[in-house]
């Protein structure tokens, strides 16, 4: 009995193991129906992004509450070699707030997107961070830079293949940037 216990252990531990490790790379970039994001790979700066959050106390009585928001933290890294951004445009998409269940028709959730305009602030010599928020929501899932342009007047956009996005992570630090 017990010979065949310790069977049934190492050959359901050898399928479970062999399931969680992927083949292929690229494996990871689509789990059945869900798509993750690609990452920033075509990118002409360092793009990342971070979750922000604040507390805020609300009271009943106001009625025209913004809702539920929730805020990303841009940072770009621009090369020494490239002149300073004078400006962006940032594509930010989150989830819906309706309620849904697990789909049984692999359908994809609802996606909500926001186009951002900014820019560099006065006195500064080029556009480093930012920050963006986005008002009934359910969550921020991932941000695409859809175009930068440089103080010397060019512009960057990006092509089909090489795109530059940025996925924040799930952490969400209280009471620091």
């Amino acid at each position: 009995m017990y010979r065949l216990v310790a069977a049934a252990i190492f050959l359901f531990a050898g399928a479970f193991s062999f399931g969680q490790t992927p083949g292929n790379p690229r494996a990871l970039k689509s789990l059945g129906n869900l798509v993750l994001p690609a990452t920033n790979s075509g990118c002409p700066v360092g793009f990342s992004v971070s979750r922000q959050a604040i507390g805020q106390a609300m009271s009943a009585s106001d009625a025209k509450q913004a809702g539920p928001a929730q805020g990303l933290h841009l940072t770009l890294n621009h090369h020494s070699s490239t002149p300073d951004i004078e400006s962006i445009e940032v594509t930010v998409y989150a989830s819906s707030l309706k309620l849904r269940a697990l789909p049984l028709d692999a359908s994809l959730p609802e996606t909500i997107s926001k186009t951002f305009s900014l820019e560099r602030q006065t006195g500064s010599a080029s556009l480093s961070e930012a920050d963006v928020w986005m008002h009934q929501v359910g969550s921020v899932r991932w941000a695409d830079l859809i175009s930068i342009t440089y103080t010397d007047g060019t512009t960057w956009h990006p092509t089909e293949n090489l795109k530059c996005r940025a996925v924040p992570s799930n952490f969400l630090l209280v009471g620091s940037r």
